[in-house]
């Protein structure tokens, strides 16, 4: 990972003078599946599979026509939904919605003629983890109500913290050795289109490897996690497989450059006339 960052370095400022520049916004879906070290754990529980989006802006810098470093933004969203499998959710029943920037960067070659191009991109990609909010279900929580046939009141709601000091009631579940930055690697390819106007249009896909966990466990830390049926666990990462759509806008450095030059030759020459 480090060789392919300093690959990106100096493709970037050995010719950042020279290249084109393309930005624009991106949408898209990324398809999340959960990877977890406990394997009791995963006999267990079924642990679903989340379909979910991402939107933000993308940048890229051609040094040439078939070499170009590409980099996006996004704000991303990761679910995940646990069933106990022993009664299909009747005893445990738990959800979570995590919210998450991320930056891949990547090392694009591009094949193909205008107006079509087809390319195959990779590398490094960290992402920060901002906030969580979720649900839980546990039959311990249907024994504790007046009313056992009140089965909806036994849902809890909670947002994620991660300092002890913002923890406030039932409704605030702390983390407390979350890994809040995650690196991970990427692969992919796909196409795009030149438009007329000067735009492109760009349609993604590829595949990520987060290689880090989402935190560790412990009972005595991350507090309303740990429950007498059931405790979270928070030692899995992700594989997300992603397809996406951005538009690009244009600006190429030479011919700006090119134009200025011009327009300073066209100056002098109309001093000497004069």
């Amino acid at each position: 990972m480090r060789v392919l960052l300093s690959v990106l370095l100096v493709v970037i400022f050995s010719t950042i003078s020279y290249g084109q520049y393309w930005f624009g916004p991106k949408v898209g879906f990324n398809y999340i599946q959960h990877n977890y070290q406990d394997v009791s754990y995963r006999d267990t529980f079924n642990i679903k599979n989340d379909l979910n989006f991402h939107v933000g802006g993308a940048f890229s810098y051609s040094a040439t026509d078939k070499y170009s470093v590409y980099i996006e933004l996004l704000y991303e969203r990761i679910g995940k939904s646990v069933r106990d499998i022993a009664s299909d959710g009747a005893n445990v029943r738990t959800s979570m919605t995590n919210h998450f920037i991320s930056m891949p960067a990547m090392l694009r070659i591009t094949l193909g003629k205008v107006p079509f191009h087809y390319y195959v991109n990779g590398g490094p990609r960290v992402s920060y983890w901002l906030a969580g909010k979720g649900t839980q279900f546990l039959e311990e929580f249907v024994e504790q109500l007046p009313d056992p046939e009140m089965v909806e009141d036994a849902f809890r709601e909670y947002k994620v913290v991660f300092k002890r000091s913002k923890v406030d009631g039932d409704d605030t579940a702390l983390i407390q050795n979350p890994n809040r930055v995650q690196f991970g690697l990427t692969v992919g390819g796909g196409i795009y289109f030149d438009l007329q106007g000067g735009g492109r249009l760009l349609i993604d896909a590829r595949y990520t490897w987060v290689h880090s966990n989402m935190g560790e466990n412990s009972s005595s830390d991350n507090i309303n996690f740990n429950f007498t049926t059931y405790s979270e666990n928070f030692e899995y990462s992700h594989n997300i497989t992603s397809i996406g759509v951005a538009y690009m806008f244009g600006y190429n450095s030479e011919l700006k450059r090119k134009g200025k030059s011009s327009n300073k030759e066209s100056n002098k020459k109309k001093k000497k006339k004069n």
